[in-house]
């Protein structure tokens, strides 16, 4: 069942989404310097209730410089540096600013929900491309490429990115909403040197058990090694990536079809705990200040035997000037529990067109190569192939350069052909997107349930008041967006 088949929310109800990230942004800031009147936001904000409109385009390329905001990690890193190459060949100039995961939800929704156009393109997480497309912040991009010469058409080739991929970036009702710049699923590192040293066997398709069991035997608690790295810094896009996937793997979700909320069920308490157990026993050391920055730099220097996260960071590990464990790494599939196939997610960045862009035509020039065949070609050639963007093209994954250079390869195609986008937990959901749920209001719940979890892991609440008050924060939802009957 596709998640835009669901109930949606009206628009008064998409106003408060929008006004909640305006007053989230305004909170990071101090507070009088930059103090916005609430009938300012609202007057601003009204724009929602008359339809978000794409805007124009007849000034489109008036002036050859394009902005993107981009999330800060090595991929789009390298999408900068290579970024001179299109200039080149373009004459199109592109203005970078760079944000971090947690902040950079935020600042877009804040940017397209008043229409400013601040950005021509920005790179947009998997479970929000629906969403926004759906609320008319981006660009439709169906027409767009349908357009093309056939020419152009056959170079760009879409149908060599992964159905999957492209399912996640989609809403059933418009179409595509954002093209892949990489893509991810989720992946079980382990450090080989270690497992070796202390005679570990790691199973090709493991179980949550197996994992704990493992990173209990293999942390070296004198050496400073921890058994699992695991992010728990509170996050919608931090812990609740990877704790949504062990809850998908124990039998949890968020709601029924009949969107009543499940968080106070057996499966969900079983998560949690297991959750609080693998990095009380065998996880680093104040695991809620733990993000993917952090548990990439254990994993990658040694200081963690085992890591659950993001197949993108493969070639983070395999290739990194900083990474100690360059050719120790192993990989296996994400740990099975309850549910016994695919718990792996899909993930990543794609990269979308703002609607109140002016400059839609140069955007899409960019927004084409960025994610082409020619632009992977172009940083396997200049960077390695073990650092091209990953998990988006079939042909990246029959590139016989590619799969000399990452013996991470064919597993991570395996993975991502394993991964059922629209049935993410054991039982049938109301909502798609395996570990983040595609809901509008996620990025908003996500980050209360986000808190309690971190909460729980810190002994600042029990189970039992975890379990109540994440029930309640979902029904709130379910109510006021008018989901539930």
């Amino acid at each position: 069942m596709k998640g835009e088949n669901r109930d949606k929310p009206g628009k008064q109800h998409i106003m408060k989404l929008f006004l909640f990230h305006i007053m989230e942004g305004l909170c990071m800031k101090k507070p009088f310097k930059y103090a916005i009147s609430l009938i300012s936001i609202i007057a601003l904000a009204g724009t929602l209730l008359v339809g978000c409109s794409g805007g124009n385009n007849k000034n489109a390329n008036e002036e050859a410089v394009l902005n993107i905001a981009t999330v800060n990690n090595n991929d789009m890193v390298i999408m900068e540096e290579m970024t001179s190459e299109f200039t080149a060949k373009t004459g199109i100039k592109v203005n970078y600013t760079v944000l971090s995961e947690n902040e950079i939800r935020s600042k877009i929704t804040q940017d397209v929900g008043l229409g400013g156009g601040q950005y021509d393109l920005f790179t947009i997480g998997a479970q929000d491309s629906a969403v926004y497309l759906n609320n008319g912040w981006t660009e439709p991009l169906d027409g767009l490429l349908n357009g093309m010469s056939e020419e152009d058409k056959k170079n760009y080739d879409l149908e060599d990115v992964f159905p999957v991929v492209r399912d996640s970036l989609s809403s059933e009702s418009k179409g595509l909403g954002a093209l892949p710049f990489y893509a991810e699923t989720t992946l079980l590192f382990y450090n080989k040197e270690i497992f070796e040293a202390k005679n570990l066997t790691m199973p090709a398709n493991p179980t949550w058990e197996q994992v704990y069991e493992l990173a209990v035997a293999a942390q070296d608690k004198d050496k400073g090694i921890a058994g699992i790295a695991l992010r728990g810094l509170p996050g919608s896009g931090q812990n609740m990536f990877i704790f949504s996937s062990i809850a998908n793997a124990f039998g949890a979700q968020y709601y029924d079809m009949d969107w009543k909320a499940t968080f106070n069920t057996p499966e969900m308490k079983n998560a949690i705990e297991f959750y609080k157990k693998i990095l009380a026993d065998a996880g680093q050391a104040g695991p809620t200040s733990t993000g993917y920055t952090e548990a990439l730099n254990l994993m990658s220097t040694g200081k963690a035997a085992m890591w659950y996260d993001a197949s993108v960071s493969a070639g983070t590990l395999a290739n990194s000037k900083d990474s100690l464990v360059t050719g120790k790494i192993g990989y296996a599939m994400a740990p099975l529990q309850v549910k016994q196939d695919a718990t792996n997610t899909i993930g990543g960045w794609g990269i979308a067109i703002n609607a109140s862009s002016k400059k839609k035509e140069a955007a899409f020039q960019f927004l084409t190569w960025a994610t082409s065949k020619e632009y992977i070609n172009l940083v396997g050639e200049k960077k390695g192939w073990e650092s091209t963007p990953s998990g988006t093209r079939v042909s990246t994954y029959d590139n016989e350069n590619y799969k000399k250079a990452s013996d991470f390869a064919d597993i991570t195609k395996e993975a991502i052909l394993k991964v059922d986008f629209f049935n993410p937990s054991m039982n049938k959901t109301p909502y798609t997107g395996n570990s983040i749920p595609n809901m509008a209001e996620y990025s908003s719940w996500g980050e209360q349930i986000a808190q309690l979890l971190a909460s729980y892991l810190v002994g600042q609440k029990n189970i039992e008041a975890v379990l109540e008050e994440g029930q309640k924060i979902l029904t709130d939802v379910a109510v006021a967006g008018e989901y539930a009957k």
